[in-house]
């Protein structure tokens, strides 16, 4: 079994190590879900008129500089990929 896999971006595909590609789709995961966060959290300040769009983005901002939220964020990222990743290499085999 090889400890190198490949990373495709756009049209090119990379070789590299399998953490650094588990750690790519973690970072990815993490980066999705804070956008996430971002358009609920502006949104719904736009919509409860507690402020406009700057104040929700302050909002997310004081929000994702909680070492708590991060933490949870990318923990879960990042042990979603790696259970993804064995779930396609076999899982437990019977």
């Amino acid at each position: 079994m090889s400890d190198r896999t490949q990373l495709a971006i756009g049209r090119n595909s990379i070789s590299v190590p399998r953490l650094t590609k588990r750690a790519v789709e973690a970072a990815m995961g993490t980066a999705l879900t804070s956008s996430v966060a971002l358009v609920i959290l502006v949104l719904n300040n736009v919509l409860t008129g507690r402020g406009g769009w700057m104040n929700g983005f302050e909002v997310w901002l004081s929000f994702m500089r909680q070492p708590a939220i991060l933490g949870t964020m990318i923990l879960t990222a990042f042990v979603t990929s790696l259970f993804l990743a064995w779930q396609r290499d076999g899982g437990l085999k019977r």
